[in-house]
Parts: C-alpha cells; structure tokens; sequence
C-alpha cells in the first residue's frame, strides 16, 4: 500500500492538517477580489468610454463610472483584508492542550 503523508488514514479516521497555503487557497475573500477587479475594470472602461447619447439616456449620471470605480474599491478592501487578516487554521484534537477549553 501506498504511504501517502497526504492522505487519511480510513482506519483511524485522522486527517491530515490543512497547510497555510491550502488555507489561502480556500479563502474565498481572494476569488471575490479577483471577480470584482475583473468586473470593476470592464464597467470602469465602458463608464469612460461613454457617449453623450448615452449619458443623456441616463439622466446625466455616468452610472457605469460610479458602478465600476465602487467594484474596484471593495475589491481592494477585500485584498487588503484578505492580507491583513490571514485565514485561520482548523484546529485537530491532537493540538487542543488541557489550557486551550473556555470557562
């Protein structure tokens, strides 16, 4: 049998602990910066490559601008969060010491 350190062991039902690179991996506040970057910066180049035909349509207000510039400063409070503020990771009962319970 194989003797991967990366697999559980059925038998004992252990699991192996989570590394800090898988656990930014599954931190989903990366991916939601990615997709708002991405989002922000389409509406932000179509609000400024707007027409007067369609400004007019819009009451004046350059919607897709304001939309687009908003999308990019959450995605940057979310980067910033996502980096201050690391993910933590799940704890095994092995590493629970008799100090660690609340009173």
């Amino acid at each position: 049998m194989n003797d991967d350190q990366s697999s559980p062991d059925l038998r004992t039902g252990s699991v192996p602990t989570m590394t800090m690179r898988q656990a930014r991996m599954l931190d989903l506040r990366l991916y939601i910066c990615a997709l708002f970057t991405i989002f922000g910066a389409v509406v932000t180049i179509v609000g400024i490559r707007v027409t007067p035909a369609e400004l007019a349509k819009a009451s004046g207000i350059n919607i897709n601008l304001w939309a687009g510039v908003a999308m990019l400063v959450l995605a940057a409070v979310f980067g910033i969060w996502a980096v201050l503020i690391p993910p933590v990771l799940p704890r095994t009962a092995g590493d629970q010491g008799a100090g660690d319970e609340p009173s």
